[in-house]
């Protein structure tokens, strides 16, 4: 049995199998030095270099043909694989060459010394000192477990063997089952170097790295190169190559769209009057490399003056009639929601603490505020421009009702909500919910009506624009100056004694805000830039909606008195 196995025997391995097993049961060599290494403490190889070649008799030396350990059976490299032994074959197809083995000292034993070594038997110097060396040698290498050579078989008996075995481990202790193991590594490495030459004689192993010459990958990679790598690198190249010519496409796009706003000026000679306007929208474009703020803004800008209506084409009658529709819709929808409006209980309002008037008022200068912030985000820019600001050159009929909830300025939509708060809550509280809201509907939507009439057919200024909430603010303060025309009114926050000074009758208040707009549409005050045709016709619906509520209020004081006379009398 080799000496391998002798380890197994002197520290039980539940992997390896005695001699008396068949060479098909042997479990793999390398299985078996994977136990060896996990199996056996430090000091166990000094321990067991010291115990007596005898003990070991029956599992040392031999002079037969050693017993092989077997690979696992079958897969593509074992077939070409060897057993490990496989230098004992190598010896027996060639003429194996010298073993001289390894001197112990520079100069050999004595005849005196080799007799004291090997005891009784008698072993001439020159054959005890080739015994120990090449025992020695054996025992440096891990080979003990192949046969001896021939010379040293036939001149030596096993015990004498053993007795010079004994010897070298008392005199030179050596750790023999390190060299074991690492013979067995040695032969595993070339056993595995003779299999990939085999396999890629077959065609069964084609190398992948740099160190056979194949292409290596970033860095070094003996993996090669990979190809999710390389497609990544053609996408970024594509992405960038496509980003490139939007940029350039953006930039020179500048005088594309300066010739298209001048063929645009040229169809419609009305529309002249936006010079100004022209060469603003022509101002020199960002490059979105250096400044891409401001580039993101243009694109966003231009996007939102798209428009694909030829206004060469439209007509008065195609700009009015679609405006004066929904603008008719909004005014009956408002008269129908009045006449079913029902206030909810206290217990089923959202905000059940908070006055109504309040809360309707609150809830109209979120709206307000809420576009208002639109405005400051450019990709909303092109769906406000069609739908909460009123073009006259092509308006859309949605913006009749969207640019009562629109503006672009803070101080204009600060003057707007004042009013709404500090006049709509006084209104809203004499009239009820359902009215005010109908009320600043069908206002706010007749008063842009009129503003997009009055510059279409009176003015013939198809170049101008409106927006806001003054044409229902214009109407709320009409149909309070109408509803206390009686009254006398004042400025609430100028001092009590001055109060009574500057008060006047509410028809007289009234009649002083028409004024003043009329004034204002004949005088430099036009450069203000007030919508006046849409505050006129705010006051006109304000006005209109007070007298009829003043009439249906007297009727059904009338009608409550005449009942109550009939009743009384019966």
């Amino acid at each position: 049995m080799s000496n391998v196995f002798c380890v197994a025997w002197r520290v039980p391995c539940p992997g390896l199998r005695s001699l008396s097993m068949s060479p098909s049961n042997a479990i793999p060599l390398r299985s078996a030095c994977r136990d060896l290494r996990t199996s056996l403490p430090s000091w166990y190889s000094n321990y067991t270099s010291r115990r007596s070649f005898e003990s070991l008799a029956p599992f040392t030396l031999s002079t037969r043909r050693p017993l092989r350990v077997g690979l696992n059976p079958p897969s593509p490299v074992a077939i070409l694989s060897r057993p490990f032994s496989s230098t004992r074959s190598s010896l027996s197809e060639s003429t194996p060459p010298v073993e001289h083995g390894v001197q112990l000292r520079r100069e050999p034993f004595s005849a005196d010394e080799i007799k004291a070594i090997f005891g009784k038997s008698k072993v001439s110097p020159a054959v005890g000192n080739r015994v120990l060396a090449v025992l020695q040698g054996r025992r440096e290498a891990g080979t003990l477990d192949l046969d001896l050579p021939e010379d040293v078989t036939r001149s030596v008996r096993k015990l004498s063997l053993d007795t010079a075995l004994k010897f070298l481990r008392t005199n030179y202790p050596l750790d023999e089952d390190a060299a074991i193991l690492a013979r067995i590594e040695r032969e595993e490495a070339e056993e595995e170097q003779k299999l990939i030459r085999r396999a890629e004689e077959l065609g069964l192993y084609k190398p992948q790295s740099g160190t056979y010459d194949a292409e290596r990958g970033e860095k070094g990679d003996p993996s090669g190169k990979s190809a999710l790598l390389e497609l990544r690198k053609r996408n970024e190249a594509r992405i960038l190559e496509q980003e490139e010519k939007k940029r350039q496409a953006w930039l020179e796009g500048e005088q594309q769209d300066l010739e298209i706003l001048k063929q645009q000026a040229e169809k419609n000679k009305a529309l002249q009057t936006i010079d100004n306007t022209t060469a603003l929208e022509a101002r020199p474009r960002a490059d979105p490399q250096q400044r891409p703020l401001l580039a993101w803004i243009q694109k966003h800008h231009l996007r939102g003056m798209d428009n694909d209506v030829d206004v060469s084409q439209m007509t008065n009658a195609r700009r009015i009639i679609p405006s004066l529709a929904i603008t008719l819709l909004i005014i009956g929808l408002a008269y129908v929601f009045a006449q079913n409006y029902e206030p909810p209980l206290k217990q089923d309002r959202m905000f059940p603490e908070t006055p109504p008037a309040a809360a309707t008022a609150m809830a109209i200068i979120g709206l307000n505020l809420g576009v208002y912030l639109l405005w400051k985000v450019p990709p909303a820019w092109r769906m406000l421009n069609r739908h909460f600001i009123i073009v006259n050159a092509w308006p859309r009929a949605t913006s009749m009702i969207g640019s009562v909830f629109s503006h672009q300025k803070l101080k204009h939509l600060a003057l707007n909500m004042g009013l709404l708060w500090f006049i709509g809550t006084r209104l809203h509280d004499d009239i009820g919910r359902g009215n005010f809201l109908a009320l600043y509907m069908a206002a706010g939507a007749l008063g842009s009506f009129t503003s997009l009439a009055a510059h279409t057919l009176l003015l013939k200024d198809l170049a101008a624009t409106s927006l806001g909430a003054s044409g229902a603010m214009s109407s709320l303060v009409a149909a309070w100056c109408m509803l206390h025309s009686n009254d006398k009114l004042t400025i609430f926050f100028l001092p009590r004694k001055w109060q009574e000074t500057f008060s006047a009758p509410g028809w007289l208040v009234l009649a002083g805000f028409v004024a003043f707009e009329a004034v204002s549409m004949v005088t430099p005050f036009r450069a203000a830039k007030f919508d006046h045709y849409a505050h006129l016709g705010g006051y006109l619906t304000g006005t209109v909606w007070a007298l009829a509520w003043k009439a249906e209020q007297k009727k059904r004081r009338e009608e409550r008195s005449w009942w109550e006379k009939i009743v009384s009398s019966d």
